[in-house]
């Protein structure tokens, strides 16, 4: 099974060490062929990609091109466009079905509430792909 590895974190953190791809091939077990394509293409086999990440020091995980912990960022952003379009309905449905003010009013007062919470939840995901 191949995995797609961002190629410029791997060739920056092999120079990081003064590597060459040779040293790096050495250092993993592999051939220096598959640090070349790795470095070119962006694939490898997951053992591939397991022993350079071993051999540069770092997560297996943090090689990919998408981390999971952006996807998590990625779900709490949704999450949170989700909460403000629902705070907004329900403001408007209330209003609509019980009167007393205007849904305009109603509306607006809690899709701030959503915009809050989506820009919380925002941060929160940017957050945790940061640290």
């Amino acid at each position: 099974m191949k995995r797609i590895v961002n190629a410029v974190l791997v060739k920056r953190l092999r120079t990081e060490k003064g590597w060459s791809q040779e040293e790096l091939a050495i250092a993993s077990a592999l051939s220096t062929r598959t640090v070349q394509r790795i470095e070119s293409d962006g694939s490898g086999s997951v053992n591939s990609v397991k022993s350079i990440a071993s051999a540069l020091e770092v997560d297996m995980h943090n090689l990919e091109t998408k981390p999971r912990t952006q996807l998590i960022g990625v779900r709490w952003g949704y999450g949170g466009l989700a909460a403000g379009v629902a705070c907004a309905t329900i403001a408007i449905l209330a209003e609509w079905f019980y009167g007393g003010g205007s849904a305009y009013e109603a509306g607006i007062s809690l899709g701030l509430v959503g915009l809050i919470a989506g820009l919380s939840s925002a941060f929160v995901g940017w957050a945790s792909s940061r640290y």
